[in-house]
């Protein structure tokens, strides 16, 4: 495996954990002011941007420096609920997804850490960018909106019905090749494919229940989806978007990320306060690594000290 970080957003105990990938340890844990919601890294691995919710409701982003695991920023946001968290692959932007009031998409610059922008929504849950960053695909509770990130204003929307019980299963994940998103229906158990070509559903895949996070292997071969309530992870071969595998992990799984040279993915259990390290060969868990309580968003970066 390449040497790489693993930074787990523990919402229950207000802190993020980092874990070596070489040992499966984790070598720091970071206090934050609140509660961690979800998390990215930058593509240099320099820095985590944390979507934190605070004690008085109030959202914020910290930043985390990588190489002290330290807070080095903090700054408000928009609403009072805020959930996904994405850095532009040219890793200059993050955008963050917020939700409650305002429901925008806050775009912030990375090299100040300031508010650059905010892109109105319906609500913004979750979001993945295209490959080539020109379009950034927001979930929400009635399907995707595609933002021109050039522009930084919605294109278009795809209409998504969710299941009666549908509430936070709303994870998405674009493929390398940036053909195809995947989109999660926690009420339906099933995963939305989008063509982004036409921007219309071409397939649907039956998982398990409730499912929550989903993320494609670097390879684009296969599909990691979190089933939350029936504490497994599908596998689906993109080819065919068929499940050729269901992997059994901690209690309530939520978030889940593979490694740069996709040979794990580590899956977040919101109710056991575990991480489950997936190996991709073979679909069974290698590891599983004890962090903070009820831990949420998950995300991969490179060492760089």
């Amino acid at each position: 495996m390449s040497a790489s970080v693993v930074y787990v957003a523990n919402n229950g105990s207000q802190e993020v954990s980092v874990i070596a990938t070489a040992t499966n340890t984790v070598v720091a844990t970071v206090p934050v002011d609140g509660a961690p919601i979800r998390l990215a890294v930058t593509p240099d691995g320099k820095r985590a941007f944390i979507a934190i919710r605070t004690p008085v409701n109030t959202g914020t982003v910290s930043v985390l420096d990588a190489a002290a695991n330290t807070l080095v920023a903090t700054e408000t946001v928009t609403d009072f609920f805020i959930a996904g968290v994405a850095i532009t692959p040219d890793g200059k932007q993050a955008y963050v997804a917020n939700s409650g009031n305002a429901n925008a998409v806050t775009v912030l610059d990375t090299a100040t850490n300031k508010v650059l922008a905010e892109i109105p929504q319906r609500e913004s849950i979750d979001l993945a960018f295209a490959p080539d960053g020109k379009h950034a695909y927001v979930t929400d509770f009635d399907g995707v909106s595609v933002i021109d990130t050039a522009a930084q204003k919605v294109q278009t929307t795809i209409p998504i019905a969710k299941a009666s019980a549908a509430t936070v299963g709303r994870g998405v994940a674009i493929t390398p090749d940036g053909k195809h998103a995947y989109l999660t229906n926690g009420g339906a158990n099933k995963v939305s494919v989008i063509d982004t070509a036409t921007n219309t559903v071409s397939a649907t895949v039956v998982v398990g229940s409730d499912p929550v996070g989903v993320t494609v292997g670097p390879d684009g071969k296969r599909a990691y989806v979190t089933n939350h309530s029936s504490n497994d992870v599908s596998v689906i071969d993109t080819a065919t978007n068929t499940v050729v595998a269901t992997v059994v992990v901690g209690a309530s799984p939520i978030a889940v990320a593979p490694t740069a040279d996709g040979k794990y993915v580590y899956v977040t259990n919101e109710d056991s306060g575990t991480v489950s390290v997936i190996d991709t060969a073979t679909n069974t868990v290698a590891a599983t690594v004890p962090v903070g309580r009820r831990p949420f968003g998950i995300a991969i970066g490179p060492i760089t000290r």
